[in-house]
């Protein structure tokens, strides 16, 4: 979050159980939500052969929040209502997931 300027991030598994979190109110129901959407994408990518998913990203008026899922089942997002820090989250979570 430092190296980003992210205002609030989530570690959690594929299932959405929460593993930590950092200032984000309703910790447990955003990873849930994120969870959730992170399997569908998967399911779909399956689906339609495109490949195995990477990254989702989900921008609205008032921010963007990125996740990531690793090999396993763990995943990382990152929240931020600073449109512009868009490129430097999407690199940082390609950088920590290519490791």
């Amino acid at each position: 979050m430092e190296e980003t300027g992210a205002e609030s991030g989530l570690v959690f598994n594929i299932d959405g159980i929460l593993v930590e979190s950092v200032n984000l109110e309703y910790d447990g129901n955003v990873a849930a939500m994120i969870g959730m959407i992170l399997k569908m994408c998967l399911e779909m990518s399956e689906d339609v052969n495109t490949g195995e998913l990477k990254q989702v990203m989900i921008k609205n008026l008032d921010g963007i929040v990125v996740a990531n899922k690793d090999q396993g089942d763990n995943c990382v997002a990152l929240l931020t209502k600073d449109i512009s820090k868009m490129g430097l989250l999407l690199r940082k979570m390609d950088t920590i997931f290519s490791n």
